[in-house]
């Protein structure tokens, strides 16, 4: 067993680069003063060294020569376990007493269960809460109900293998909080494949499976060595940034980590949805054959054969035969071309995503009328899934409300009333995640197939613009910090961040791969704030003298769209930019300076954010007609109201978790300067990649900002002339 210490021992010296960073909480430190216990002006230092129970953790705080740092001012969390987790932890690994655990690993066991300046109760935790540790790695926090403690108290778990103790947590010291934990909280430190190997033994098919394409052999990155060594040419912060009303402190990113997801269909699954194809007594053999005939049956026709190139001529065939025709067999389960190699690729995200509390941003949704969802590419070329928090508000069919599903459609107008149900996703009972690696259950297979292009994908895709590059959710640049905290000057000023750990990015040139942006362009990725006027309180900006900055179009089915960028117009310092598509220039510039009231848009607005419609609200102005006609004149000039079941926080209290608070303000379809502009139409060609370009050619500022809030792509079918036509949401 000590010989799995020294290998992550080098593991963690070629990985980890430890600094007193700054990092996620989802605390809430105003909280009534009944709710904690009696301040004893002990610091953190003072309250392991006395009490007995945690004699061997303070050992190994000592060890680590990091009780000095205990004993500091500041804020921050601690998990210490108590003697018996030590005891089992000596037991586990093989280690005779604490005087045995070599002092840099005890540094590691002490930073792994640290969270520095940030101080997180668990009074608001949401049923997962995902954090970071000293270590930069995830520590996530789960209080679903399923686990109770002697007494029948609902016990959080940390990372699946530690109880935060009831009768123990939330014990307030000078410099933080401390919360005893049951088990020492030992980091995963494993990479790429090894995760999977430890815990296959519910997904043998799809672990073959993985292992036969190659693909476990992909998961192999984690850091970008190249980035450490130049990131020093690039400031650390970027001061007096000014992409609106208020400056800002951007932060260079700390490292250029990647990361997977993947979603794995168990065996029993396989048994009981697919048991013409599958069962427990075949061999591994005939088991993989059956999930390759799966597999042809999900990809055998025309259209996946255009998206994936199959019928391409391969060029280094002198026969001129096409991959679909050399590849398309059981010998060739490692070519990019192979069914079984597309069939398991879909099934891979290029982010890591430890918990699901960052699968999707829900702050933005009124899920009366919207579940909260996300479009994602995954890791086969010229693909995308939906991810989607299913309310039984919009889908009564749903088996189970306030789930995670993907490529699940509920039945609407869009898809000719056929509900795809899609796959449930659950988190395995063990720890699904290592340093870049995470997985998910699925309780059915996934395949960007004929009812998912044609049914799931015929409807409004609305794309956060900070869910289109996987470097911000590998880097905590997205849901960074505490998304209730307004902007203050304090913080959103500062090289440290706010009080729950968010800072406001900006990304170097060349550190989001396939974007391209000029010298005097700076890319800001804000933190969210739900107080401010945006889908789910996030965006990009683009700003600085001349800026020009290109990426490509995320993966959507071949067909046309209109494609459409929502921003807040006329709020602050902002732009006007000429926009291209693959290229070649598309209309008349994008104008920022203005909002909906402005007779360039021709909106009919209740002052600056009242309620518009009378017959909705006593306090509206204008008739559901009014409005209707409105709409048709607001679009004939190329724009759209926000929908209405965008939301925000602008007004009343922030709840503490996401849900609508009644306030015409908070919706955003009422806020006249929030806006959908139609950029053009997109032609989408099966294999390609397509680019999209802003360019400012705004002369009267050198740093006005062009907001990259969302972006929408609304199939011809729906919005045009003819089509089935649009709801307000």
């Amino acid at each position: 067993m000590k010989k799995q210490i020294k290998r992550w021992l080098t593991v963690c010296s070629a990985f980890f680069v430890v600094g007193q960073s700054v990092f996620l909480s989802g605390c809430n430190d105003d909280l009534p003063s009944a709710s904690y216990y009696t301040f004893t002006g002990e610091m953190m230092s003072d309250y392991l060294k006395s009490r007995e129970d945690f004699s061997l953790f303070t050992r190994i705080v000592e060890r680590a020569g990091q009780m000095d740092f205990l004993a500091s001012r500041g804020g921050r969390t601690l998990f210490p376990p108590v003697n018996s987790g030590v005891e089992d932890f000596l037991k586990e690994y093989g280690y005779a007493s604490v005087e045995d655990i070599p002092e840099a690993y005890c540094d590691t066991l002490v930073k792994a269960c640290m969270i520095d300046n940030s101080i997180v109760y668990t009074y608001n935790l949401a049923e997962t809460s995902q954090q970071k540790n000293e270590l930069d790695l995830p520590l996530v926090i789960q209080t679903t109900g399923d686990t109770v403690d002697a007494n029948g108290m609902v016990l959080s778990i940390v990372n699946r293998r530690a109880a935060i103790i009831n009768e123990l947590k939330n014990d307030s010291v000078e410099n933080g909080v401390c919360h005893p934990v049951s088990k020492v909280l030992v980091p995963s430190t494993s990479l790429g494949a090894s995760l999977l190997e430890e815990n296959k033994a519910d997904f043998t098919i799809y672990y073959e499976a993985l292992r036969r394409t190659g693909l476990l052999d992909s998961l192999s990155e984690y850091r970008d060595d190249d980035y450490e060594a130049e990131k020093a040419s690039f400031p650390e912060f970027l001061y007096n940034q000014k992409p609106g009303n208020y400056t800002y402190t951007l932060k260079r990113p700390d490292h250029r980590y990647s990361g997977f997801t993947l979603f794995i269909v168990p065996d029993r699954v396989l048994y009981e949805k697919y048991a013409n194809l599958f069962s427990e007594g075949m061999s591994m053999e005939q088991k993989i054959d059956a999930l390759y005939e799966l597999a042809v049956e999900k990809y055998n026709d025309n259209q996946s054969a255009e998206i994936f190139g199959l019928n391409k001529v391969d060029p280094t065939n002198p026969e001129g035969k096409t991959y679909k025709e050399l590849y398309w067999n059981k010998n060739s389960l490692t070519n990019p071309h192979n069914p079984l190699k597309i069939f398991m690729t879909y099934h891979i995200l290029d982010r890591m995503f430890a918990s699901t509390d960052k699968f999707i941003n829900c702050w933005g949704f009124n899920t009366a009328y919207a579940s909260p969802t996300e479009w994602i590419n995954t890791m086969l070329d010229f693909s995308s899934m939906k991810l989607e928090k299913v309310y039984s508000t919009t889908d009564p069919a749903v088996e189970y409300p306030r789930e995670f599903y993907i490529n699940h459609s509920e039945a609407s107008k869009y898809n000719s009333n056929e509900r795809v149900r899609g796959s449930r996703v659950t988190v395995p009972d063990v720890e699904n995640f290592s340093l870049n690696v995470a997985y998910y259950y699925v309780d059915d297979v996934l395949a960007y197939d004929q009812t998912t292009r044609n049914n799931v994908y015929n409807t409004r895709l609305r794309i956060d613009f900070q869910t289109v590059w996987p470097e911000l959710t590998n880097n905590d640049m997205r849901l960074n910090g505490d998304p209730r905290e307004a902007y203050s000057e304090a913080s959103d000023n500062s090289e440290t961040g706010g009080k729950a750990g968010g800072f406001n990015y900006y990304a170097p040139k060349g550190y989001i791969e396939g974007v391209k942006f000029s010298e005097t362009s700076v890319f800001m990725v804000h933190r969210p704030k739900l107080r401010w006027w945006d889908f789910g309180g996030d965006e990009i900006t683009v700003q600085g003298s001349s800026y020009d900055v290109e990426f490509n179009l995320p993966h959507v089915p071949p067909g046309t769209y209109e494609l459409r960028i929502a921003y807040p117009g006329g709020v602050g310092n902002r732009g006007i930019a000429q926009v291209y598509l693959d290229d070649v220039p598309q209309g008349l510039p994008i104008d920022m300076r203005y909002g909906g009231s402005d007779s360039r848009v021709a909106g009919l607005y209740n002052g600056g954010s009242g309620w518009r419609n009378k017959d909705e609200n006593s306090n509206g102005i204008y008739t559901t007609e009014e409005l209707e006609e409105n709409a048709r004149v607001m679009k004939n000039n190329g724009y759209y109201s926000a929908g209405k079941s965008v939301i925000c926080y602008n007004a009343g209290n922030i709840p503490e978790t996401p849900q609508y608070v009644p306030m015409s303000s908070n919706v955003l379809y009422n806020v006249a300067s929030c806006l959908r502009r139609k950029v053009c139409e997109v032609v989408v060609l099966p294999n390609r990649e397509h680019t999209v370009r802003f360019r400012s050619v705004f002369t009267g500022s050198s740093d006005a900002a062009f907001v990259l809030e969302y972006m929408e792509m609304v199939p011809i079918s729906i919005c045009g002339a003819g089509g089935i036509g649009e709801d307000l949401y």
